[in-house]
């Protein structure tokens, strides 16, 4: 979709949902994550913490808005029609990253902490190399 697609730009975020949407044409090829910085001139909601949803003109439910998820997808991927709105709402970008982070951490460290009782039980089975073999020596 080459073309030109006329969106009209809506902010749901808390601190600009009382500006005017605002209408442009836009080239279908323009990417999510350049209407985002688009948005972010319009509106001051930083990129990482925007999500964008894309639903028809005159669709008045919200939960029929599509996810604009993919940054780098054009906006013809996700705009189908001539007419369409985008949605802009404040996300948590960077809490969800944290969480992952932190996810990953206990993981990491819990997997440090099995492997140090493994080691705990070998040492004291005496299967450490050398444990058998220099107490054998010892007790001959």
């Amino acid at each position: 979709g080459g073309g030109l697609i006329q969106v009209t730009i809506r902010s749901m975020a808390p601190e600009s949902s009382h500006k005017d949407p605002v209408s442009r044409k836009l080239p279908g090829s323009m990417t999510v994550g350049s209407l985002k910085r688009m948005c972010q001139q319009l509106y001051g909601l930083d990129v990482t913490k925007q999500r964008l949803f894309c639903r028809l003109v005159g669709e008045t439910d919200v939960w029929d808005a599509e996810p604009m998820a993919d940054d780098l997808k054009p906006m013809s991927h996700y705009v189908t029609s001539e007419e369409s709105e985008v949605l802009m709402q404040e996300g948590d970008e960077e809490k969800d990253e944290d969480k992952e982070a932190r996810l990953k951490e206990s993981l990491e460290a819990e997997e440090k902490e099995n492997a140090r009782m493994v080691a705990m039980g070998s040492v004291q089975r005496g299967d450490v190399l050398g444990t058998k073999g220099a107490a054998g020596a010892a007790a001959k």
